[in-house]
């Protein structure tokens, strides 16, 4: 089973997309993106929510 994500589902203007094996990779990834790409997005539990809420499962 894996796990993705992408920003565009988000409804972000970004081509940041990933797909991992496991949902921690999947954190790590977007966690790292976050910081470079989204330095302006707010580090908030509602927002990790929002975020959670779009990773797919596959």
């Amino acid at each position: 089973m894996g796990y993705s994500f992408a920003c565009a589902d988000a409804g972000a203007p970004c081509p940041g997309s990933f797909a991992t094996e496991t949902k921690d990779e999947l954190l790590q990834h977007l966690q790292m993106h976050t910081a470079t790409a989204h330095p302006d997005l707010p580090n908030t539990p509602e927002a990790a929510a929002q975020v959670g809420a779009l990773i797919k499962q596959f």
